[in-house]
């Protein structure tokens, strides 16, 4: 039986959201993988320690500007979008205290992926608000040209 055409359509929408969010998720996993390894297995890189840590965050701020960019019209998909990845960095998080034990001392995984997740609500709550505001000066002006002619 077919699907709706508005379900059909949601369907689509949420699967352009998610196919994004997991491709950034793996270029985040990436970099942390990266950063991780640099640190502590190449030794001789110790005393450029605030350079590598500087160019991982740049890095993973990028990426994280890709959702914000490709879905700054629709708040929501920016939303699931940024959740999907945060949520494949968060389970690159997890396995990584695997090798890595003293990685979880300082914020476990679930404090790892909340902080995500209340930055990118925050984030897409904001470009909603900046999005309502942009609507209705647009309105405004469109009704103060009518009332005009």
């Amino acid at each position: 039986m077919p699907l709706p055409p508005s379900s059909t359509q949601a369907h689509a929408s949420v699967r352009s959201a998610i196919r994004p969010g997991l491709i950034v998720g793996s270029a985040l996993s990436g970099v942390a993988i990266t950063w991780l390894l640099v640190a502590n297995r190449v030794p001789a890189l110790d005393r450029l320690a605030l350079l590598r840590n500087l160019v991982a965050g740049a890095l993973a701020v990028v990426f994280m500007l890709v959702p914000v960019f490709r879905f700054r019209n629709h708040p929501s998909y920016l939303l699931s979008c940024g959740i999907t990845a945060w949520s494949v960095l968060t389970l690159t998080y997890a396995i990584l205290q695997i090798p890595f034990p003293r990685l979880g001392i300082r914020m476990g995984t679930f404090h790892f992926f909340m902080l995500g997740a209340v930055v990118l609500g925050l984030a897409s709550a904001l470009l909603w608000v900046v999005h309502l505001i942009l609507g209705l000066r647009q309105q405004t002006t469109l009704t103060a040209h009518k009332r005009v002619r």
